[in-house]
């Protein structure tokens, strides 16, 4: 269902999260904090990438942050006709003074404002950074643009944040704020969405890993290999994998 060509009225959308970045163990909040991809986030943008090697893809999307420009590069590579561009308004939440330390050193500095963050104070903001409410804006003003300008005939591959991710899917959902913490996002992970012009968004995939095999070749439309084994043949396996994810809460974005 999800390597049919782009079709006139609908925008579907490939939304991942960037790989794993050099930071990622230290637990440090990276927000806006321009950190390059680790070795394994490399790896797992990798086989994303040949995972969905066979999708029909019309627009390649990041954010102006690096470890997105450097997750979707390898979508480029087999793809060479199609242009990278970068959406200024897909950046991550900036959380200002809090940028580059960890959560227990934010909670020795700030412990009032730790607190408030932890209890998803919606209109708090870090010293320099964004409130929650603010980011969803921004976020949110990025998409329609994007769908405005683009139209709705396209597959579009697109790289970007935790927390971008959490605000497209739970307004792609009919959810507020609220329901923030109660959704997460993988290192590598990936979402499909639907978007029709003058129709509800549809979510088609949530959160699916990225240590998969490849989408099934095809040997026609809508058929894979005889004896494939991958989640080309059944996508919904594969979500059951997904336990590894780390769980919900206020993940380092």
């Amino acid at each position: 269902m999800f390597l049919d060509p782009p079709r006139e009225g609908r925008f579907r959308l490939f939304l991942m999260r960037h790989g794993h970045l050099e930071n990622s163990d230290f637990g440090a909040i990276n927000g806006q904090g321009d950190v390059s991809l680790s070795p394994r986030g490399e790896a797992q943008m990798e086989s994303r990438a040949h995972f969905l090697r066979e999708v029909p893809a019309t627009l390649l999307l990041s954010s102006t942050l690096r470890r997105t420009r450097q997750s979707l590069a390898p979508f480029g590579k087999s793809r060479p006709h199609l242009p990278l561009r970068a959406l200024e308004g897909f950046r991550e939440r900036s959380f200002g003074f809090w940028e580059g330390k960890t959560r227990e050193e934010i909670a020795a500095l700030d412990p009032t404002g730790y607190a408030r963050w932890q209890d998803l104070d919606v209109s708090f903001a870090p010293a320099g950074g964004e409130s929650l409410l603010s980011f969803r804006d921004r976020v949110l003003s990025a998409l329609r643009e994007l769908l405005a300008q683009a139209g709705y005939r396209h597959n579009a591959l697109c790289v970007a944040h935790s927390g971008v991710n959490r605000i497209i899917l739970l307004d792609a959902l009919g959810h507020d704020l609220s329901g923030y913490f109660r959704l997460t996002q993988g290192y590598g992970s990936l979402n499909v969405i639907d978007y029709t012009e003058g129709g509800d968004p549809v979510v088609l995939l949530m959160n699916l890993p990225s240590d998969l095999p490849p989408m099934a070749s095809k040997t026609g439309p809508g058929k894979p290999d005889k004896g494939s084994e991958g989640p080309g043949s059944s996508l919904s396996s594969s979500m059951s994998s997904s336990s590894g994810s780390p769980p919900p809460g206020p993940s380092a974005p």
